[in-house]
């Protein structure tokens, strides 16, 4: 099956599990293994050197990545290499193995070596996967929660300025090690669960009257005998009981 054409559901499965690409050159078999933190700071530079045409890699991905191949093969090889690198420490920095990896393909035609730029550049399918299952109009509703909280409290928050509070400690509150933050646990992996980890939100009758007031609506009561009512009536006019 394509890639591009797997159903959401599976690319949710693919984060879940870390799934690798598996493929052959010769007789060596390669994996595109997901990116891990540790690995887009790797990546950077390199990219930072193709100068990717975002644009293009959508509407037409292998006109992009040969375009790329052909002007600098590479930059496209040592971003291979890094993609097809174990989830390691020990991995990530073993110089001779990835010097290895990026002579295999620099002996790759420019059209195979495209082909297998597109998987390794389109690769990450987490944002599809967060508006496919609403995780990013969750994180807008907790947003409105947290705004309305706030208001009239004497709260004021620091830092988060950097990749270390915004990503890294959230991480390290829930459980994960700086190795599986940083090398061994795909980026997509650990962006889901902080963007739909369970949240609570305590709110008072006036923060909450905030919220509906910020939503244009508000909210109903199903305990309140009038409130249920009104709820019933509602809908026995679209035929539901």
């Amino acid at each position: 099956m394509d890639d591009r054409n797997k159903p959401i559901d599976y690319e949710l499965a693919d984060i879940v599990t870390d799934c690798p690409h598996e493929f052959t050159i010769g007789r060596k078999h390669y994996r595109l293994y997901p990116v891990t933190l540790a690995k887009m700071y790797r990546l950077r530079p390199y990219i930072d050197v193709l100068a990717i045409d975002d644009g293009i890699l959508m509407v037409s991905p292998y006109l992009e990545a040969l375009r790329l191949v052909q002007q600098n093969r590479r930059a496209c090889c040592s971003v291979l290499a890094i993609h097809t690198s174990p989830n390691s420490y020990k991995e990530l920095f073993d110089s001779k193995k990835m010097a290895e990896r990026r002579n295999a393909f620099s002996r790759m035609s420019n059209t195979d070596l495209a082909s297998l730029l597109v998987i390794a550049l389109t690769y990450d399918k987490t944002q599809q996967v967060i508006e496919r299952y609403g995780v990013d109009k969750e994180q807008e509703r907790l947003q409105r929660v947290l705004k309305a909280k706030e208001v009239g409290k004497n709260n004021i928050t620091f830092g988060g300025n950097t990749i270390f509070g915004s990503f890294i400690a959230p991480l390290k509150e829930l459980g994960y090690t700086d190795n599986e933050i940083l090398y061994e646990r795909g980026y997509g992996y650990l962006r889901m669960m902080l963007a739909d980890k369970i949240s609570s939100v305590y709110l008072s009758d006036e923060e909450i009257s905030g919220v509906n007031k910020a939503d244009g609506g508000r909210l109903i009561d199903a305990n309140d005998p009038t409130e249920a009512e009104n709820l019933r009536a509602m809908f026995a006019s679209r035929g539901i009981t």
